[in-house]
């Protein structure tokens, strides 16, 4: 018998967290904060927190109940990949499971090992690195197995746990995308060998789009409609995108060099994920612009630009107007920075349909515009599968059980919509879970 254990991420899009259990060994699969929960935050650093404050403020997944029925027989954690909403709550919580080791891509580690170098602490867990296409065995009954994915952050997988009573395939944030900017497309071959698939849990959060997502490779179009085609000789051309997206960054830093500009990237969490890629040497992002991620580096360039703004391509934090990220600081002279008529602001990303997002973004959109700033918005395609990517993944794999995740009841009952469609019965073979549930499928 396997039984899924709903420890976070049924009841809200992020602290996602889920454990898979095969008689007495269970492995956990993501461990991550509440974004939401995160951002509304005051200080926005929750990563500083101790682990009965992130509980307290409902940042991570309440799992004290599942770690005293079940702690002991956790065998390995394992991050699908190096989103904080998936990774962020691994080194706050991780050493409560004791013997466990966390098993995660290159890059993941890369990026959890610098999370805990601005800490000056390392995880206590032993890390282990797997790239796509290898496996590991994490105990007597349970092999994993990655399985490459196009996602908007590098070496994303599903993982793919084998167990004497079948396949559970963890699909938490993928996208099917045939022209990706940088890595590879995702793995059909590995997933076309994956029989039976007992269990699918694959994420939600774009599952009511009635489309395919689109490639990456239409951002760089559209970055160069605005970037290559606008008179923008004399000002400064400033765009804000996720950190994580090391693909669109490397993307933006080429067409700065293009644009005979030069890059600037500016921020910590920048930083953090371009210095975690470029140890696994998956970019050279700093070998063709200059990354700060310190205040006083911060300042120091931002004096530059100011007095050559032509001559200057910024790529900064704060695409949803967190208060603390660079572009806010800027915005607001916490930076010593003034804006110019026709500067150019450009958001390479979509606002996150959460209410402090919406207003964070609001409030600095309103700022820029009050110092007469062009703005340039949405210039983004999802990491995330639509409506009609998930039918393929469930045509592909034919599961005999489906499980969705990573939404609200909303987003998770569209997903058992398109199920019933394709001939699944709710409460048989396609099932809903909210935070705290389990599933026993015999």
């Amino acid at each position: 018998m396997i039984t899924i254990h709903a420890i976070g991420g049924y009841s809200q899009i992020g602290k996602n967290m889920t454990a898979v259990q095969w008689k007495d060994e269970i492995v956990i699969l993501d461990c991550g904060f509440w974004m939401e929960k995160v951002i509304s935050f005051e200080n926005g650093s929750a990563s500083e927190l101790e682990l009965s404050e992130l509980y307290r403020l409902g940042i991570v997944a309440d799992d004290k109940e599942f770690r005293r029925k079940y702690g002991n027989m956790v065998k390995a954690i394992i991050p699908s990949h190096a989103h904080l909403d998936h990774v962020g709550a691994i080194p706050a919580m991780a050493s409560n499971y004791r013997g466990a080791p966390v098993i995660g891509t290159p890059f993941t580690i890369e990026v959890l090992n610098s999370l805990m170098k601005d800490k000056g602490k390392k995880i206590k867990n032993k890390l282990v690195k797997l790239n796509a296409g290898s496996s590991y065995q994490v105990s007597k009954n349970i092999l994993v197995e990655f399985v490459y994915a196009t996602h908007s952050t590098l070496q994303t997988v599903m993982i793919a746990l084998h167990t004497p009573d079948g396949i559970v395939l963890y699909a938490n944030d993928w996208k099917f995308d045939e022209y990706p900017s940088l890595g590879r497309r995702t793995d059909y071959d590995a997933l076309r060998k994956l029989t039976p698939v007992k269990v699918l849990i694959s994420d939600t959060t774009r599952i009511g789009r009635e489309s395919k997502t689109h490639s990456e490779s239409i951002v760089k179009d559209m970055l160069r409609d605005v970037l290559l085609w606008t008179e923008n000789k004399e000002n400064l051309v400033l765009i804000t995108t996720y950190a994580s997206h090391i693909a669109r960054v490397n993307m933006i830093v080429d067409f700065a060099h293009e644009m005979k500009r030069q890059p600037l990237v500016l921020g910590r969490s920048l930083a953090n994920y371009i210095d975690a890629a470029e140890n696994c040497g998956l970019v050279d992002i700093s070998g063709k612009a200059k990354v700060c991620g310190w205040k006083h580096q911060i300042v120091k360039e931002l004096k530059r630009a100011m007095k050559n703004r032509g001559n200057y391509l910024l790529i900064v934090t704060g695409n949803q107007g967190e208060p603390n990220a660079v572009l806010s600081r800027m915005a607001t002279h916490e930076f010593p920075f003034e804006f110019r008529k026709d500067d150019q602001v450009i958001f390479c990303s979509e606002v996150i349909p959460a209410p402090i997002n919406m207003a964070n973004r609001a409030y600095i959109e309103k700022n820029l515009k009050n110092q007469s700033v062009r703005i340039f918005k949405d210039i983004h395609v999802s990491g995330h599968a639509s409506r009609e990517d998930h039918r393929d993944l469930i045509n592909i794999l034919k599961p005999k059980h489906y499980v969705p995740t990573h939404g609200g009841i909303n987003k998770i009952a569209k997903a058992v919509e398109l199920a019933m469609e394709m001939g699944y019965d709710l409460g048989k073979n396609v099932h809903i879970l909210q935070d705290g549930q389990k599933l026993e499928i015999k």
